[in-house]
């Protein structure tokens, strides 16, 4: 789907994923919490709009929902796993699994697979490094308003590009990983190779 400018896409992405009451829901919950820098991102936000131009349920095919934050001064896994827990609690009734991390101790994981990458800046810092441009995405509320953090743009989500993001901790192997698992969820996408 094309727009003529970026206002008008960014327009759109918010009356769709507007419409995503499971995402909505959840969405006021996590700003209730007053985590930090925190974003509903990567699958379940760019899955929204593909389901929506497939004329599928909104959450049709969307298993889990990514929730980040940036807490430099709780760098305690079991308190991001706590967290994660509660969160998971509170919507038992939803058939989501949760994934809850907080970027700012992500270079104490990717250590952990031998992979050394530096702390990242926040939570946006995390996002600029996804594996594909269309991942690359995340949603937070401030003053009861939706914002979308998109750094390369929301062109690849409606065209279904999918684009490599290149950089230390990405390989070619997680990519065509992640483009197999979209392959077989969703039609006519456009997939660039690593």
């Amino acid at each position: 789907m094309k727009y003529k400018c970026i206002s008008e896409q960014n327009e759109k992405f918010i009356s769709i994923i507007k419409q995503n009451k499971d995402l909505m829901l959840i969405l006021d919950y996590i700003q209730s919490l007053n985590l930090p820098n925190f974003y509903i991102a990567a699958g379940a936000v760019f899955q929204t709009i593909w389901n929506y131009y497939d004329n599928n349920p909104l959450n049709y095919n969307i298993k889990d929902i990514d929730i980040i934050y940036y807490d430099s001064n709780n760098l305690s896994k079991e308190d991001e796993k706590k967290l994660e827990y509660n969160i998971s609690q509170y919507f038992k009734d939803m058939n989501y699994e949760f994934d809850v991390h907080n970027e700012a101790r992500m270079h104490l994981w990717k250590k952990n697979e031998n992979k050394n990458i530096d702390q990242y800046k926040n939570s946006e810092d995390a996002i600029d490094q996804w594996i594909a441009t269309v991942h690359a995405i995340g949603i937070t509320k401030k003053n009861n308003k939706i914002e979308i953090y998109a750094p390369y743009g929301l062109s690849d989500i409606f065209s279904r590009t999918v684009r490599p993001i290149k950089h230390k901790a990405n390989s070619e192997e997680l990519y065509n990983k992640k483009v197999a698992a979209w392959k077989n969820r969703f039609n006519n996408l456009n997939i660039i190779e690593w």
